[in-house]
């Protein structure tokens, strides 16, 4: 068995430009770590911290299904190479956009419990730096051409 964390955010912004913020390699670092490619189906990418540039996250984009779905393979340092799977869904609705991460494969153990913890945190923060940045400058106004 495996634990998940689950998170839903409301964001004041069309699906299309959401979905750019989660794909855009200069665009997720905006508001979570700075990618070394963009995160288009098959890519391997390498996600860096924002302070000092050492690698944070890494793992394969598994699935991408614009402007609807996308999912990662994922892990970081102090999951020892353990690979967990990270789902981010789409929903267009009146007046913008719910966006909903799943990040399962987690440990249950004992053990694992302050990765959890950890992660849990840091998808809550991160998330709220998305809905800043969407709150602050309208995300649609960021959005390239199709």
């Amino acid at each position: 068995m495996t634990a998940a964390i689950e998170k839903s955010i409301y964001l004041s912004a069309p699906r299309q430009a959401v979905w750019t913020y989660l794909t855009d390699a200069k665009k997720l670092g905006t508001w979570f770590h700075p990618s070394d490619t963009d995160m288009v189906a098959g890519a391997t990418y390498t996600l860096s911290s924002q302070t000092d540039g050492e690698r944070m996250c890494w793992g394969t984009v598994e699935e991408s299904r614009p402007h609807d779905y996308l999912r990662w393979s994922f892990t970081v340092g102090p999951a020892n190479g353990a690979m967990s799977t990270v789902e981010w869904r789409l929903e267009e609705i009146a007046g913008g956009t719910r966006l909903s991460l799943s990040h399962s494969g987690l440990p249950d153990t004992g053990d694992g419990f302050g990765l959890l913890l950890a992660l849990d945190k840091g998808w809550h923060g991160f998330l709220m730096n998305l809905r800043q940045l969407s709150d602050d400058t309208p995300l649609a106004e960021a959005q390239p051409a199709a």
